[in-house]
């Protein structure tokens, strides 16, 4: 982690050497643009760095209602019954962003690092309503491989995919967010953000190690079922994200 973040503020410090081509003066313009890709919709401040360089701040998220789900089958833990549970699931790939550009030609292409901070859960999978009995609650809960998801006291059951809350990122572009002789700007951009690996935690107990709380599930927690999937989820360090922007110059 510590290369990928050395790499990251080099990347950034490259970007912010003098331009022998200054063609605007350092935040003397600000645009401010709405995005749309695979971290959700946002909005996003952009103002120039020199000639060849800008910078970009912003904020992004999925809506919250949206909130796909579908129904599985568990075999829960109060009655060691099999019963079909409604799951839902609640993205949150967005967060605080801030990315240096440089635009080696001075508009049109450009090479962009920086990150992104947020919530360490970027997805959360839970079921839309109680299958237990209420005084089960809080004690009892579902069956995944070895391991118990026990309910809360509103009797939802939840695992999460977790990664770094700061995430370094890398990407190449088309567009300019900002530009001294024109009002409207547009950008796309192609990056990948470095997570770390993907780790699916619940909350519950192990029931192999006897381990409690907040508990990792692996492939061998659910006897490979998964086809190794969890374990290659953690040993897979990017996240890849396309994103639009469409910016207007305030001044």
């Amino acid at each position: 982690m510590k290369k990928i973040f050395a790499l990251t503020l080099m990347a950034a410090a490259l970007m912010l050497l003098p331009s022998q081509r200054v063609s605007a003066q350092y935040f003397d313009h600000l645009a401010l643009g709405i995005t749309v890709g695979v971290d959700g919709f946002g909005l996003e401040l952009a103002a120039p760095l020199g000639g060849q360089f800008q910078v970009r701040a912003g904020y992004s998220m999925l809506p919250p209602m949206w909130k796909p789900h579908k129904e599985f089958n568990f075999e829960e833990t109060a009655e060691h019954t099999q019963k079909l549970v409604d799951i839902e699931a609640i993205t949150k790939l967005g967060g605080a962003n801030l990315m240096f550009d440089w635009h080696p030609a001075g508009a049109g292409f450009f090479i962009t690092a920086g990150m992104y901070a947020g919530s360490s859960k970027i997805l959360t999978v839970r079921n839309r309503t109680p299958f237990l009995d209420e005084e089960d609650w809080g004690t009892e809960g579902i069956m995944v491989g070895n391991t118990m998801v026990t309910t809360d006291e509103k009797g939802i059951a939840q695992g999460s995919l977790h990664v770094w809350p700061v995430r370094p990122y890398v990407g190449i572009g088309y567009g300019n967010a900002i530009k001294a002789t024109k009002r409207v700007g547009f950008n796309v951009e192609l990056g990948t953000c470095f997570t770390g690996g993907y780790k699916v935690m619940v909350t519950g107990e192990n029931t192999e190690t006897f381990e409690k709380g907040t508990v990792r599930v692996t492939s061998a927690d659910v006897n490979n079922e998964d086809k190794g999937i969890l374990d290659k989820m953690g040993k897979f360090p990017v996240l890849p994200l396309l994103k639009f922007g469409l910016f207007i110059r305030l001044f």
